[in-house]
């Protein structure tokens, strides 16, 4: 399948992932290196993931919220971009920690989008879709800043036991636009008053950066099943 890179993702990658904090224990969620692979064998039972998702707060086993948002947008995980989850993690953490409520899908996908990528006529296989702050959101939500690109972090992958089947298993070839990508919410009723305490924080200087800093501190995984929220 055209679009993946072979894998340089070694044990020694993943058990360094594991000592940061970023990745349970093989024991404890069964993950294994690709390294040398050229691409991802199907039908395993196990799903594929990239060492900078975890670096930016994908955790395993995912949240509801999270694998919802891939089901909802009909996508697999190796199809986000990384800076994708850096919008997703402080979107979850802010909700969580700083509004004091359980991550708001309306309000989610009425500052978010997913956009293809590279371009609307050639989505990549790997890193074909991203979310992206809609127009104008920045007026509303808080700031902060990401990498213009991340690179060469295709090569950085390996297997993960699907817990749960929680996530949408491997399957070939590139994400498939829907019209989910750029809806925005039915349910409206909410959101104006999240906007205001949204507002509130970032008149506080409450930014992304501080978000992410709040949630490494604490070692939360915010795209992780916990039993608590942040």
């Amino acid at each position: 399948d055209e679009g993946w890179e072979s894998s340089k993702c070694s044990k020694s990658d993943l058990e360094s992932l594991v000592k940061q904090g970023f990745l349970p224990s093989k024991s404890i969620i069964q993950w294994r290196p690709a390294l040398g692979d050229a691409r991802p064998y199907e039908n395993t039972g196990e799903i594929v993931g990239f060492l900078p998702y975890f670096e930016r707060g994908l955790g395993l086993p995912c949240s509801n919220f999270f694998s919802g948002l891939l089901y909802y947008y009909g996508i697999q995980l190796h199809h986000l971009t990384p800076n994708s989850f850096v919008h997703i993690s402080v979107f979850v953490h802010l909700c969580e920690a700083f509004l004091g409520i359980e991550p708001h899908f309306e309000l989610f996908c009425h500052l978010f989008h997913l956009k293809p990528q590279p371009s609307s006529t050639r989505l990549d296989v790997v890193g074909g879709a991203g979310i992206q702050l809609r127009q104008r959101m920045d007026r509303v939500y808080i700031p902060y800043k990401l990498s213009q690109k991340v690179i060469d972090w295709k090569p950085r992958w390996f297997y993960v036991e699907n817990h749960g089947n929680s996530l949408p298993p491997i399957l070939a070839g590139p994400p498939v636009q829907r019209a989910e990508w750029l809806k925005k919410p039915i349910d409206m009723s909410q959101i104006p008053e999240l906007l205001e305490m949204i507002a509130s924080l970032k008149q506080k200087g409450i930014s992304g950066e501080a978000v992410a800093f709040d949630w490494m501190k604490r070692r939360i995984q915010p795209l992780q099943a916990r039993v608590t929220f942040g």
